[in-house]
């Protein structure tokens, strides 16, 4: 759900929650708003208490400080809502740009569950701030519309930023987009599985059908790649015809196995395809960076290719298929 945000980001939201608190109590004080000054104060000293506490825990806190911060940010606003005119109030569109933010930092990804669930609980804010002040019916439907058409502007901003994260060909991650994937996951200090795939006798396939039928078989290899990990988990092309799996530790080993299994299904036939990959363990005890980690995979994959015993394709001629 929430992605961790990073030291950065976190101080980044510090600095924003900052202006928000001297803009709205510049507000309250030349009595735009509708609130005691004294009570507003006492908001403030909340904040700035709470402020204080991500400044310090944001260098070792993980995504459960997410989680925290966004209670936090929500309780606040309801309770400027409740406070500075309810149903009136200007500052409605705190919530808006909330939403914004949180969908800017977190679903970078395109994850619809993180969209839902951020628009209701925005939605559940602006229903409950506004409850009880004058004109309640029309606001919460002016309200429900602008929620609606937030979610419908995010899904298509996230679907082109989704896009842009992905391989042309493949359809799965590229390499930047993977290897930030990656970083991410280590910063989050949760160990993770990671398996370096190299398809074996590739060259064979473009010289006996070429490029468009070595593309065709990269193509369904990276359907199959798809099918056997979960949503969450990651399936990235490195380059060429070589591909990352990230998922749970012990996972792996036995899924990417059955990939070369049955034979692929392309316009050529059914071709059948071997595949080398090292699967290698990233636990945060051991502390190791995430160039490490891959020079592992890479050098775990290599030894599969030269110590397994095992019947290889031959080097020339074309690669074996199934007609239909």
């Amino acid at each position: 759900m929430l992605q961790r945000s990073g030291t950065r980001r976190w101080r980044a939201g510090i600095v924003s929650r900052a202006i928000v608190s001297i803009f709205v109590g510049l507000l309250v004080l030349t009595y735009v708003i509708p609130m005691d000054p004294r009570v507003y104060l006492g908001l403030t000293a909340v904040a700035a208490a709470h402020l204080i506490f991500i400044w310090k825990a944001s260098a070792r806190a993980g995504v459960g400080l997410d989680w925290f911060n966004l209670v936090f940010d929500l309780s606040m606003v309801l309770a400027i809502l409740q406070l500075g005119g309810r149903s009136e109030s200007p500052l409605v569109i705190l919530v808006y740009l909330w939403l914004f933010a949180m969908v800017t930092m977190n679903a970078r990804y395109g994850e619809l569950r993180l969209l839902v669930l951020l628009a209701t609980l925005g939605w559940g804010v602006l229903a409950l701030g506004g409850l009880g002040g004058p004109g309640y019916g029309a606001y919460l439907e002016v309200h429900t519309m602008g929620v609606l058409l937030f979610v419908v502007t995010s899904l298509t901003l996230m679907g082109e930023r989704r896009q842009s994260l992905l391989d042309p060909l493949t359809q799965v991650l590229h390499r930047g987009a993977g290897l930030e994937r990656l970083a991410d996951w280590v910063r989050r200090r949760e160990p993770f599985d990671l398996a370096f795939i190299d398809l074996k006798g590739f060259k064979r396939i473009n010289d006996a059908y070429g490029h468009a039928g070595g593309d065709e078989v990269l193509q369904a290899l990276a359907r199959r790649l798809l099918a056997g990990v979960r949503p969450q988990d990651l399936v990235i092309r490195y380059g060429g015809d070589e591909f990352l799996v990230a998922g749970p530790p012990g996972s792996l080993a036995g899924r990417i196995q059955r990939v070369f299994e049955e034979p692929i299904a392309t316009s050529m036939g059914r071709v059948r395809l071997a595949g080398d990959h090292g699967v290698v363990t990233w636990r945060p005890q051991e502390g190791s960076s995430l160039e490490t980690l891959l020079a592992r995979a890479d050098a775990a994959m290599y030894r599969m290719k030269y110590t397994e015993s095992r019947e290889d394709p031959p080097e020339t001629g074309r690669p074996a298929t199934d007609r239909a």
